[in-house]
């Protein structure tokens, strides 16, 4: 009988060992394609802050290339540098610039947030449950292509899933260690990105509440110790140090869409980008786990859902256009549905062995086919001639002579990998949009046009879909102007030299 029980010890802990090697592997797919497959424009200033960091290190580079790496950095800045920085940090002593190793970094960052999860499900569930968990998480298709991309988001959920274990040993037994531990992990992961603070939020709001009520609430030092730690990081950075910026996002992106929230669209839209990304179906099984889960496990999944929907409010706009702010929805649903799989899995070990397996063998074929799925999507696209192509672009336009362009990237392709950084960055049609919906304003285009060309001896078109889809500017361009320079895909006005008028 204990052989038998060690058997099957053994054979979970190497279904584990098998389930994070290849979800680490998988991930390593086209490891240096370059970061272009996943919301290209998030990744390249990412990518960006991180080289002006090795420039700032590196005195002995080009002092022209130095200059502007760092010049284009500093523009770059939202959010505290600090994954940028380490990365730069390893450019300098591998002694070159390769993005490829923030793939890294955030591979690393998804799996050990997977550990932490997989620990706080088997605390209230059981290994296997814990086990189909973090397969979900691992495995998802969307997961595998956003977890690796360069930018602080897995970072983010990695200090989310880790506060999130560390408030499940707080709720258990709540001594100092746990609370400074706590408080340490949530502050990090706020300080990482400051949209982390609904999820930190939620869940340390249930669980003070949880152990302490109100009524005890101000009886006692360890939650405003804890509050304090978590607080005090972000605070001095994006309300001090960053004041300005984080004002500016704050009041454009939440204040300036909050009427979305009262409209019907919005809340369509949601479900549908959900829909998209996990399916409704998990959705439901989810939100059915937490109906059934144990009450302190209970705890921390509502206080996630709660920091989840209070995110979707914050940011309404980005949440039914933009995929990776979902991120964190993954972990949520991984550990939400593992109440209900350990339902399933004490059903499925009541019956005949052929039946269990049979069971088993369902659960890892389609943790195989989301594997393959991912695996598929990471290399369909092959971005390699990219760089190159972006750096003729850069050298058509003369040193030294200031530029307008028209890109689908805000200029982030041009930025990076052609070394030039445009006087303005003419907006896109979605840019046009937005600001339509943001204040009902429309762009007066020949206006705009006057004001960001004056003084300026070249417009650069390396969208030509995006002037297409806006007339009024092509019509100034194509029938006021030569085309000085062209390529595949893209064409230099020359500002300085109009076409004579007919």
């Amino acid at each position: 009988m204990l052989r038998r029980i060690s058997l099957i010890t053994l054979g979970q802990w190497l279904g584990l060992i098998v389930l994070v090697i290849a979800g680490f592997g998988v991930r390593m797919i086209d490891l240096k394609d370059p970061p272009l497959d996943f919301h290209p424009v998030r990744q390249l200033h990412v990518a960006i802050i991180a080289r002006g960091a090795y420039y700032r290190l590196d005195t002995t580079a080009d002092p022209a290339l130095r200059e502007a790496a760092m010049a284009a950095a500093a523009k770059e800045i939202y959010e505290p540098p600090i994954l940028e920085q380490i990365v730069g940090f390893i450019y300098y002593l591998i002694g070159s610039e390769q993005v490829w190793i923030g793939r890294i970094f955030s591979i690393l960052f998804w799996i050990i947030g997977g550990i932490a999860l997989f620990d706080l499900a088997r605390r209230h569930t059981s290994f296997l449950a814990a086990l189909v968990g973090l397969a979900f998480y691992l495995c998802l298709p969307f997961a595998v292509v956003a977890s690796r991309s360069f930018q602080p988001d897995p970072w983010m959920v990695m200090w989310i899933l880790v506060t999130a274990w560390s408030v499940d040993h707080w709720l258990e037994t709540p001594t100092w260690k746990w609370t400074v531990l706590t408080g340490l992990f949530g502050g990090l992961a706020i300080l990482v990105k400051a949209m982390s603070a609904f999820f930190i939020g939620g869940i340390l709001v249930m669980a003070v509440l949880t152990v302490f009520g109100v009524n005890r609430l101000f009886r006692n030092f360890k939650p405003w110790v804890m509050a304090a730690l978590v607080l005090a990081p972000a605070g001095l950075y994006y309300l001090i140090l960053n004041s300005g910026k984080s004002a500016g996002y704050f009041e454009f992106w939440t204040l300036g869409f909050a009427s979305m929230l009262v409209t019907t669209k919005f809340y369509v839209q949601w479900l549908a980008m959900i829909n998209s990304l996990v399916g409704m179906t998990l959705l439901v099984v989810a939100l059915l786990g937490v109906v059934i889960a144990p009450k302190r496990f209970r705890v921390i999944l509502i206080g996630l859902w709660i920091g989840y929907v209070l995110f979707g409010f914050a940011w309404p706009f980005q949440y039914t256009t933009h995929d990776y702010y979902h991120l964190a929805l993954i972990p949520i649903i991984g550990l939400s549905i593992t109440p209900a799989v350990y339902l399933f899995m004490q059903k499925l070990f009541r019956q005949a062995k052929f039946w269990q397996w049979a069971g088993i063998g369902i659960l890892v074929a389609a943790a195989g086919f989301e594997l393959y799925v991912g695996r598929s999507q990471l290399v369909v696209n092959n971005f390699y001639l990219e760089p190159r192509s972006w750096q003729l672009v850069g050298e058509s336009i003369p040193a030294n002579e200031s530029f307008v362009a028209l890109t689908n990237d805000y200029g982030a392709r041009l930025n990076y990998y052609g070394w030039r950084n445009a006087a303005y960055n003419w907006p896109t049609q979605a840019d046009l949009e937005v600001t339509l919906l943001h204040d009902n304003t429309r762009w007066d285009i020949p206006k705009l046009f006057q004001e960001v060309t004056q003084g300026k001896r070249y417009f650069l078109v390396a969208a030509p879909n995006e002037l297409d889809a806006q007339p009024e500017l092509k019509a100034l361009l194509t029938q006021n102007y030569p085309v000085a320079q062209q390529g595949s895909g893209w064409f230099v006005y020359d500002l300085a030299n109009p076409l004579p008028k007919p």
